[in-house]
């Protein structure tokens, strides 16, 4: 895993063809569960994006194995400097302490490139019930302020669909 990545969105159309085109580069699709026609392309290459308009994000943490299929949380969160030491610091300890919660497969603490405020944690579990769990457990309770209009706070959940590499 590279210490970047970044993404795109459109049509699954779209989003395929430019994954075949380049077969070469680790791209996954995925798409969300909310909406039956909203899909993403992520590049987890690290390379230069092949993407025309890409997000692209720096990643500060991560733990766990990289399976994408089942259920991917991304939660997104503008933080004002003075909080970002202190989020940082709950993850780092929840990734020493890190006793896995039942389903969770890997995490990830992402920081958009362009933006030093804007974090994205990002979960990928077995199933939408584990997560769920999660939400109301005792190790999600550190974060759970941050999940606020304070922080422009918003989510989306995604699914595995395909990757050219697996």
């Amino acid at each position: 895993m590279s210490g970047k990545i970044s993404a795109t969105f459109g049509t699954r159309k779209i989003l395929t063809m430019i994954q075949q085109q380049n077969a070469d580069r680790d791209l996954l699709l995925m798409q969300a569960n909310a909406t039956e026609d909203r899909y993403m392309l992520l590049d987890l290459t690290g390379e230069k994006s092949v993407f025309a308009s890409p997000v692209s994000y720096d990643v500060l943490l991560s733990k766990g194995s990289e399976d994408w299929h089942g259920m991917t949380s991304f939660i997104f969160v503008d933080l004002p400097i003075e909080e970002q030491k202190v989020f940082n610091s709950k993850f780092s300890a929840f990734r020493a302490e890190y006793e896995k919660p039942n389903g969770l497969k890997h995490f990830w603490i992402l920081r958009e490139a362009k933006n030093d405020a804007a974090f994205v944690i990002v979960t990928n579990w077995h199933s939408d019930s584990e997560y769920a769990v999660w939400l109301r457990s005792a190790s999600f309770k550190p974060f759970a302020k941050y999940l606020s209009e304070d922080y422009d706070y918003h989510e989306s959940r995604y699914s595995f669909v395909r990757s050219l590499k697996s």
